[in-house]
């Protein structure tokens, strides 16, 4: 047996399709590709496979990754080539990548980078977030919506422009099991403490995930 960490992303195409849409689909195109995958046992046999982080509807990415097993080794040419021949469109599979061990762990994921785009008629002056000791906004937890602090959590924020009615961020912040930040809450506390600012829609795209500070591959 031979374990891979595949990176993998989706476009504009399909970025309402759910987490659980995306991995029927992927088993669909395992089943319909020619590569040896390792399968569960049982009366509903799927492909083993372990995903980094579930990707919320809406969000595009270029930086996704999963753990998948094959019965012997492969090319990471002919993975990448087979799956991408199989998987719909607005879903890419960039690379494969042969693990020697445990040399990647995809549960040390702790944030990771997007980009995103806020319509609204006046752009925000990040600089007034950045200098608040502590950001209180609402935020859903697992026992419901509480106010947190999501100051510690936002590791770097840029503003990028305003262009055609919409400002451009690119954003540090946490993501995994410890602490996951969205994007949307940050926007919304910059909805909070920036005068001015109001948010109409934000397009966000993801595209690095980072464990310890440093990319998955």
């Amino acid at each position: 047996m031979s374990n891979y960490i595949l990176k993998y992303g989706r476009d504009s195409r399909v970025k309402y399709i759910s987490h659980l849409d995306f991995v029927r689909c992927f088993h669909r195109a395992v089943r319909r590709s020619k590569l040896n995958f390792i399968f569960s046992q049982g009366f509903n046999p799927h492909p083993v496979m372990t995903i980094a982080q579930p990707l919320p509807v809406g969000v595009t990415s270029e930086c996704e990754y999963m753990k998948v097993g094959f019965a012997s080794e492969l090319p990471a040419e002919e993975i990448v080539d087979e799956l991408n021949k199989n998987m719909p469109p607005g879903f890419t599979v960039y690379s494969a990548y042969k693990l020697k061990g445990k040399e990647i762990d995809l549960t040390k994921i702790d944030s990771a980078v997007y980009i995103t785009e806020t319509e609204c008629a006046a752009p925000a002056d990040v600089n007034i977030l950045l200098e608040k000791d502590e950001l209180i906004v609402p935020k859903k937890t697992k026992s419901g919506i509480k106010d947190s602090d999501i100051r510690p959590h936002i590791f770097g924020l840029e503003d990028l422009g305003y262009e055609n009615g919409a400002q451009k961020l690119k954003m540090h912040i946490s993501c995994g099991s410890k602490y996951n930040l969205k994007p949307e809450t940050v926007i919304e506390a910059m909805h909070k403490y920036c005068p001015g600012f109001e948010p109409v829609f934000t397009a966000v795209h993801k595209t690095h995930m980072l464990a310890c500070g440093k990319d998955i591959l």
